[in-house]
């Protein structure tokens, strides 16, 4: 059965999006198979694996699975119609629906657990890109998620709302998904030479213990110029800083899991 993981900060800008497709394809290059949910009606991580908003308006995303008008098997693509890779379920905007549509359902907070048990022994890991607030969809990623990983960035206002998010996590953890487990905290555009990084980092490691990963995201601009190119850093820039980090990340991340 696959181990999922939900990518979650509410605050926007932190890598999040970023740092599940380069885990996708980091775990994929290391022989896993691999799905990736777009859970954010945003759609940029979606954008980054090829799909075309524009050009795919027909076809099955997250939002018509989440609505029961399409079997989960039928929204999942190949990345980049490349069948060498990892697989996705895409998003469009239309996923904002969902926020309001699933007050009224039964069980709403268990909608995305109910559609990956159809499908999760196809695969050895599921990364959900979590929308940036606490809203249904982000609660029905962290039900349905044997893990949370937190990407933050090493900004002035980095640490403000994991506050926010350790209420959330301990809220679902009780009363839906006792399961769930941080597996840790991720932080990015990091840049050794600032004292404000560096001391970020610190505090990180001194709230929470054994929590943050010991790679960190280093500032790169191959990393900024990726998701433009609609493509992973492995593919875009495999010799750049940002996918080493993003390989010595994924091999963190599977020796913590299977430890």
């Amino acid at each position: 059965m696959a181990t999922k993981i939900a990518l979650l900060n509410f605050k926007g800008g932190v890598g999040k999006t970023t740092t599940a497709v380069n885990l996708a394809k980091g775990f994929h290059s290391l022989g896993k198979s691999v799905l990736v949910i777009d859970a954010d009606a945003q759609g940029n991580a979606s954008r980054m694996m090829g799909f075309r908003q524009a050009t795919d308006k027909s076809s099955n995303t997250l939002y018509e699975a989440m609505s029961g008008t399409a079997p989960i098997k039928t929204c999942i693509y190949i990345d980049q119609d490349n069948e060498d890779s990892f697989d996705y379920v895409p998003s469009r905007p239309d996923l904002y629906r969902c926020e309001q549509e699933l007050v009224s359902r039964t069980g709403r907070e268990y909608i995305l657990r109910m559609l990956l048990d159809e499908i999760e022994s196809m695969y050895d890991y599921i990364f959900i890109d979590c929308p940036p607030n606490n809203g249904l969809v982000a609660v029905n990623a962290m039900c349905a998620s044997d893990y949370l990983l937190v990407p933050i960035n090493c900004e002035v206002f980095a640490l403000d709302g994991m506050g926010l998010i350790s209420a959330k996590y301990e809220e679902v953890k009780k009363l839906v998904n006792p399961k769930l487990q941080i597996l840790g905290y991720v932080m990015s555009r990091y840049d050794k030479r600032l004292t404000l990084h560096r001391e970020a980092y610190q505090q990180m490691e001194s709230l929470f213990p054994g929590k943050v990963f010991s790679t960190k995201i280093r500032t790169n601009i191959q990393l900024a110029e990726s998701p433009a190119k609609r493509t992973n850093i492995f593919d875009f820039a495999p010799s750049s800083p940002g996918a080493a980090d993003y390989q010595a990340l994924t091999e963190e991340i599977i020796s913590k899991i299977e430890k």
